[in-house]
């Protein structure tokens, strides 16, 4: 009803939800917010990184968060925690790394270990919700909502796993790139299932990175298995993901297509090891000139000319590329 008196504002009610309708008058559908989650590993660093973390984590996103913290934190960590309302768990482990932000012990099979361990925390905590996160700790930050692209990219809402990847594709012949040869060399050592012709289903395929995964939690039980069957010791999670995804093992891609996210694309951007990424302002942009919303590997931008901005992605999203897993 319209209201001419002013004295009859107070009596007014308003609606719990209002309506909506688009350029055609058609009514839509009210958005109902999911349950989400951000996730990581954070055993081993100091305040400052917590701080990084998190504080930018909160000027984005009020929803839940979890981070796996060392046994006994210190009480200027469970402050951090508190005063933004994160939860944590401690891990139980072995942790001869001692402060990872100064001793980083990449290659150590502690680390390894680690690595793999952590997708069952992921399988873990996922479970209870519509759509998890899982990122690494150190070298990630927030530049907008992590969950974003829930309401602006349908398609990428569809699916049971989007994944991000730097900008070199899988290539095992001797022009392969720099990373991609750093890669080959774990082979070796993985646990590769019998007869999966994993060159076929990987070549011409991106370098998926292993920093950041969002989905369903249906996919984290399955990066769970791949990782576990595939990873070890000399065998990173992230070269398991890789073929995993790729392969279509466990399912993965079954259910739904796996949206590989080009650099410079997608909710997560991993901006290091030749990436791309435009500047906006004083952030870090993807392609369409916005904040990327999750920064991975920002820390790796201070050196090598190398990691400057491209102008166009060696593989990009924009391009149209949805690959069906398998």
């Amino acid at each position: 009803d319209v209201v001419t008196d002013p004295g009859d504002i107070s009596n007014l009610v308003f609606p719990d939800d209002l309506n909506g309708y688009d350029f055609g008058a058609a009514p839509i559908k009210p958005w109902s917010r999911p349950a989400t989650l951000v996730v990581a590993a954070a055993v081993g660093y100091s305040a400052e990184v917590f701080e990084s973390f998190v504080g930018t984590l909160r000027w984005h996103y009020d929803g839940d968060a979890l981070l796996l913290v060392r046994k006994d934190p210190p009480p200027e960590i469970l402050s951090i925690l508190e005063k933004n309302r994160v939860f944590y768990r401690e891990y139980f482990g072995d942790n001869t790394c001692g402060d990872l932000s100064k001793n980083l012990c990449h290659g150590d099979e502690i680390w390894d270990r680690f690595n793999i361990e952590r997708f069952e925390l992921y399988r873990i905590a996922c479970q209870e919700y519509d759509y998890c996160m899982a990122l690494d700790f150190r070298d990630a930050v927030f530049q907008a909502d992590p969950f974003g692209y829930l309401r602006t990219e349908p398609a990428l809402a569809k699916a049971e796993l989007v994944t991000q990847s730097h900008a070199h594709l899988w290539d095992f012949t001797d022009n392969a790139a720099g990373e991609i040869k750093h890669h080959i060399k774990m082979i070796p050592f993985c646990n590769i299932p019998d007869g999966l012709d994993f060159k076929e289903c990987m070549t011409g395929k991106p370098l998926i990175n292993a920093g950041g995964f969002v989905g369903r939690p249906s996919a984290f039980e399955k990066l769970e298995k791949v990782v576990n069957l595939i990873a070890k010791h000399g065998c990173s999670d992230q070269m398991a993901v890789n073929i995993g995804v790729h392969c279509g093992l466990e399912g993965l891609g079954e259910s739904s297509a796996v949206p590989l996210q080009g650099t410079g694309h997608g909710p997560i951007n991993s901006v290091g090891y030749r990436s791309v990424f435009t500047k906006v302002g004083g952030s870090f942009g993807d392609l369409d000139c916005m904040p990327s919303p999750v920064v991975h590997q920002f820390n790796l931008m201070k050196v090598g000319p190398h990691r400057n901005p491209a102008k166009e992605p060696l593989f990009s999203a924009g391009q149209a590329v949805l690959a069906q897993a398998g």
